[in-house]
């Protein structure tokens, strides 16, 4: 890939400056306030609510990992790409532990507590040997678990997502769209800084590739659950609800309604694993 520029200069003109004020914009237009048939459906508003703590807990652990990073860059363009991406997740995190808010005080509960419940045994696997990795001072195998495995493996979920919520909650649509942005750039510079600072040859490669082989295995398991969960939720509600997901999209072209509940999972699984080889053939770590 051409060698992207993240400079502190570049990246505070193209995205605080420039992205975020569109997106921003685009928001306001929408408007904050969360559709009615949302408290008034108890099925709707508890995969609202699930849906959103997933993401709280997604972008938090990401947010600590990133910020974890720039202790240990080995040079000022890794740490400079550490910061951009630690503001980002922040801003992530806060955006949608906010709309989380908004959904639990449209029932009435009191706090946005994101349930540790919907933390399945191999997804807290992972997060502690990220955490354990970052802790040692390993920042090209930190950068590959979190932004490779973790974000690559992740971010083509965001599409779906998107569509799902679009005619429900534009707004929250909008907010997965900015964020899917975000870490699309995260995931091809973390390709960049990590073909920059991997061992090329050597023990070290090949522990780096098996790291990474073991880290999707179980980032494998973690999805299996999540797909199978959230879609089978996701579809329940679409089908209790049918004139208001009646032009919601699966994939572009084909309605939610018209595709079954297992050809959608194997399409979201298919979709991973395709994204995921690509990224790992671009970091040669395949």
């Amino acid at each position: 890939m051409a060698t992207p520029n993240v400079s502190i200069a570049h990246w505070t003109d193209r995205v605080p400056n420039r992205q975020w004020p569109k997106e921003d914009t685009e928001l306001d237009t929408i408007g904050a306030a969360l559709p009615p048939v949302i408290a008034e459906s108890r099925p709707l508003s508890e995969v609202h609510r699930l849906d959103l703590s997933l993401f709280a807990i997604f972008e938090e652990a990401a947010l600590r990992v990133s910020g974890a990073l720039t202790r240990h860059a080995p040079t000022n363009e890794a740490m400079y790409f550490a910061a951009q991406q630690t503001l980002d997740e922040g801003r992530h995190h806060e955006i949608f532990f906010n709309r989380l808010a908004d959904s639990c005080k449209a029932i009435d509960i009191d706090r946005p507590a994101i349930n540790d419940a919907i933390k399945t045994p191999p997804l807290k696997r992972f997060l502690e040997h990220c955490d354990e990795i970052v802790d040692r001072g390993s920042f090209v195998e930190a950068l590959v678990l979190m932004n490779l495995v973790f974000e690559g493996m992740a971010y083509p979920l965001y599409a779906y997502e998107q569509r799902y919520w679009k005619p429900v909650d534009p707004y929250l649509s909008k907010l997965i769209r900015s964020a899917f942005v975000d870490e699309t750039r995260h995931v091809n510079v973390g390709i960049y800084i990590a073909n920059l600072h991997a061992p090329k040859s050597g023990s070290g490669r090949a522990g780096l590739i098996r790291l990474c082989h073991d880290a999707s295995l179980l980032m494998n398991e973690v999805f299996e659950y999540y797909v199978k969960k959230f879609v089978k939720l996701f579809d329940s509600v679409s089908k209790l609800h049918k004139d208001l997901f009646a032009d919601a999209e699966f994939v572009p072209g084909r309605l939610i309604a018209e595709t079954p509940y297992k050809d959608q999972i194997s399409t979201i699984h298919e979709s991973i694993d395709k994204q995921h080889a690509r990224i790992l053939a671009r970091a040669g770590l395949k």
